[in-house]
């Protein structure tokens, strides 16, 4: 289970510097359980499959929807960087993007071996038309991350690492429940452990930039927009699901 003590252990991917300001690091601490506790992250639906699993079916939607919130996130972090000349915020978002294109495949990439996988053709891939909300979702994320001030984009960025590692962990249980082996999960517990690294390096080097009061509301904009955005996104999928469900309970 991801909690805050996830985001402080000396095991994680990437360790928390030890010398930043001890009140900002307990305004991040707070901000952390913020983002562990919010709907977004823990949207019923998500509970849900993490407690049950879906049938092949809803699961496929769930995972083309997904696919689509995905595809382009790697693109949209390194938008960031022109919000800034400070190095450290640079090599931060380097890090994470180069991260997800790994060394010799993308997450992209094995995101659609899992799908491959599970049984998904590439048409199926390639045709599928995602929700509105979700597309809302990837235009909401571009614009937080494109767009000044640059506290409100590392608040949304350092929300999205956070929210992810609770998430991901999510979706790997409700993949046990469908019967997927450890080998199929590969994907899901990897990125168990690389966002919550991913989370602790914009930690690492934001200090600088939340020096006033105003600077760390923006960066609170930030993470509420974000997590708002996620939110709509699974308010879409478990309304496309159930809605699904109730059709084929009626043809039954």
């Amino acid at each position: 289970m991801i909690s805050q003590n996830t985001f402080k252990s000396d095991n994680a991917y990437v360790n928390r510097v030890s010398n930043i300001n001890i009140n900002l690091m307990n305004i991040l601490d707070e901000k952390i359980n913020f983002i562990l506790n919010h709907r977004a992250t823990n949207h019923p639906f998500l509970i849900n499959y993490a407690q049950s699993g879906l049938d092949k079916e809803e699961s496929k939607v769930l995972y083309l929807e997904t696919l689509h919130y995905f595809k382009y996130l790697p693109f949209y972090v390194c938008n960031i960087s022109t919000l800034t000349r400070d190095e450290m915020v640079l090599r931060s978002i380097v890090f994470n993007a180069s991260d997800e294109l790994g060394k010799t495949k993308s997450h992209s990439e094995m995101y659609q071996e899992f799908l491959l996988d599970k049984n998904l053709s590439s048409k199926e891939i390639d045709d599928y038309k995602c929700l509105p909300s979700t597309q809302a979702l990837n235009d909401g994320i571009y614009n937080l991350y494109n767009t000044p001030p640059l506290q409100k984009a590392l608040g949304a960025l350092f929300a999205d690492e956070t929210m992810s590692a609770s998430m991901v962990s999510k979706f790997n249980e409700g993949l046990i429940k469908e019967g997927l082996t450890e080998k199929q999960r590969k994907f899901w517990i990897l990125h168990i452990h690389v966002e919550v690294g991913h989370s602790n390096a914009i930690f690492n080097i934001v200090e600088k930039h939340l020096q006033t009061e105003e600077d760390q509301k923006k960066f609170m904009e930030g993470i509420e927009q974000y997590l708002h955005l996620m939110e709509m996104f699974w308010d879409g999928v478990s309304s496309k699901i159930n809605n699904s469900k109730m059709v084929k309970h009626e043809s039954i």
